[in-house]
């Protein structure tokens, strides 16, 4: 079984820091290094932990827009209460996908928040 795939079956049981390790064995080893990144980034999600996420979901991005990549980035802004960089994020998503209600209700919330700040 190769480290992709293990790294999956540990993010199914929720084992996330399991699921950490093994990804970031196959990012070394060549296998499936988009997903990886991406799926790095979905487990410190998981852990709460946004700062770490997001230079793999850019690192994803780097290497091909989809988006849900940059609705996760946007995410983890927007639980860093980074509005701007979370507006953006979820505008890019919602440009390269906007059949998703998740981002259009995301960018929603956070336009009103946003004006009410202001």
């Amino acid at each position: 079984m190769g480290n992709f795939t293990e790294g999956n079956n540990y993010y199914n049981k929720r084992d996330y820091k399991k699921a950490i390790a093994s990804y970031k064995k196959a990012i070394e080893k060549g296998e499936s290094t988009t997903c990886a990144n991406y799926n790095l980034g979905v487990c410190y999600i998981k852990l709460k932990e946004y700062d770490l996420a997001i230079p793999y979901f850019k690192k994803a991005i780097s290497m091909q827009n989809e988006s849900k990549y940059f609705f996760n980035l946007a995410y983890c802004y927007a639980m860093k209460n980074e509005i701007k960089k979370a507006l953006i994020n979820f505008n890019i998503a919602w440009a390269l996908d906007n059949t998703d209600e998740d981002c259009k209700k995301a960018i929603e919330i956070i336009s009103k928040k946003n004006k009410k700040a202001q």
